[in-house]
């Protein structure tokens, strides 16, 4: 069996033929095959949508295309195949359903392809060794490059802006203290008659010692409030993982290590775990890491795509997203084990998702919404009569609810989006970020510091080029935590 470990396959396909979809995924890991199908529990053309599109179709070592009637008009098929051929990504057509001439795209009719209308297990195999064919000729052709670091240099035109002018000033000051001393030396000689001896001063040879018995001492401002406690947050390493670091900057960890996808991670009020979601099958669960012993657990079971969990403040319960069999998000409550799961709101027409609690607990912060037309909500725990914050924003979900009282969030349009504040009964909205598609804020515990995603490369509109930062909650003090060729993004601060 090949180990595909490190080079996986992205499948587009529609959601009409999702049934065969996860049956095709399950043939193709027997045969050995990695395989990555899209987040479903995203909203399918929202930015966050895009960039785990992108992401994971960027590592890939191809992407799979299962064809039918309901593939060819989907939208979400045409723009995975467009982003797949922008990155140079080698295609394999999957005939699934339908004729041909209703199933194929004009832009994959040249392209040869597969097809599991007539001799399924056949067929499989036929895909699987091409897959594999695909992965051998591709290492065989890759050539990794050591970093280099360049030696430091002095740049010429700083040289010449800087060094030359200064040390032409040099000599100048040094002639002329040259000339003022020789004109000194001609005016003593002048005034001095022959018999007159010219005495000078001894000069003073005994150095000046400081006393230390009263030198003040030096005084170390207790008062900054430095950063503590954890980040936990999504690092796109080989596909999406979860990693830490502490706030300071030191103590960076990868925490998983999956053949699929982890990420949406956050820390218990303890600090001692985080909870996250894991894409080890056709959907996504909730996964909790002990940070000491460095193991983890499933602790759901749903068999649909759930989001965002997050513990409670009193570490009893886990509040989170649930896509129900209609694709309708919804948010659901939990034990802290897993155990009694349970809609804690839901709407017919809207999306609900993305919780929040509030620091007492007593309350959750939500997104209400469709796409990024999404209000934010307070509902109290007994899970009725929302009251919206501000209906003047549109996010498309997660916030963040400080000690202080303020709210976080961040909205615009496609990579121009900045985090925004505001009191928890909606007054007082400021943006907080000024450009860099900053997003996904996320408080310190004491609500001094704000973490949060922003992009290095807006300009050519680099998915690759989220880091972390934080910065204290007046907006100064700004410091970059991570820095490297891989995406950061959905920090989570906790103890």
């Amino acid at each position: 069996m090949v180990n595909t470990s490190s080079s996986h396959f992205f499948m587009s396909y529609s959601r009409e033929d999702a049934n065969l979809q996860r049956r095709i995924i399950a043939e193709l890991r027997g045969r050995g095959i990695n395989v990555w199908v899209d987040v479903e529990n995203l909203i399918p053309g929202s930015p966050a949508w895009e960039r785990e599109i992108e992401r994971s179709i960027r590592a890939a070592a191809g992407i799979i295309v299962l064809l039918s009637p309901d593939s060819n008009d989907s939208e979400w098929v045409r723009r995975e195949i467009s982003f797949a051929e922008q990155n140079e990504k080698r295609i394999f057509p999957v005939l699934i359903g339908g004729e041909a001439d209703d199933s194929i795209p004009l832009r994959l009719s040249n392209h040869q392809h597969v097809d599991l209308r007539r001799n399924f297990s056949s067929g499989l195999d036929e895909l699987a060794s091409a897959l594999r064919d695909h992965i051998g000729a591709t290492m065989i052709h890759k050539q990794i490059k050591p970093e280099t670091r360049k030696p430091f240099q002095i740049n010429p035109a700083n040289f010449k802006k800087f060094i030359l002018p200064g040390s032409l000033a040099f000599l100048g000051l040094a002639c002329i203290t040259a000339i003022i001393f020789a004109a000194r030396l001609i005016v003593t000689y002048a005034n001095t008659s022959p018999t007159q001896t010219v005495t000078t001063p001894p000069l003073d040879v005994n150095p000046v010692t400081p006393d230390t018995a009263t030198a003040a001492p030096i005084v170390i401002d207790t008062n900054l409030d430095e950063p503590t406690g954890k980040i936990v947050y999504t690092c796109q390493i080989k596909g999406d993982e979860v990693c830490i670091i502490n706030a300071d900057g030191s103590g960076w960890r990868q925490l998983t290590n999956s053949p699929s996808a982890s990420y949406y991670a956050s820390l218990s009020p303890d600090g001692e775990s985080v909870v996250f979601i894991g894409k080890e099958t056709g959907n996504t669960e909730i996964y909790e890491l002990n940070l000491s012993s460095v193991t983890a657990k499933r602790l759901t079971q749903f068999e649909v795509d759930l989001g965002a969990p997050e513990i409670s403040p009193d570490n009893k319960l886990i509040a989170f997203t649930y896509r129900a069999s209609n694709n309708i998000a919804q948010v659901w409550v939990m034990n802290r084990d897993g155990s009694n799961p349970h809609v804690f709101y839901s709407s017919a027409s809207q999306e609900t998702h993305d919780p929040t609690w509030s620091p007492d607990g007593t309350q959750i912060l939500l997104a209400m919404g469709r796409g990024e037309n999404n209000k934010l909500y307070i509902i109290g725990f007994d899970g009725h009569d929302p009251q919206v914050v501000n209906t003047s924003i549109d996010t498309r979900g997660r916030s963040d609810w400080s000690l202080d009282g303020l709210l976080s969030f961040d909205m615009g349009g496609p990579f121009q989006h900045d985090v925004y504040l505001m009191n928890v009964d909606g007054s007082n909205l400021n943006k907080f970020s000024d450009g860099n598609n900053s997003q996904g804020a996320s408080f310190s515990p004491d609500g001094k510091w704000i973490a949060f995603t922003a992009y290095t490369d807006v300009a050519n509109k680099d998915q690759s080029s989220c880091e972390i930062y934080i910065i204290r909650i007046d907006g100064t003090d700004l410091r970059r935590l991570t820095e490297n060729g891989y995406c950061d993004y959905q920090p989570r601060w906790g103890r």
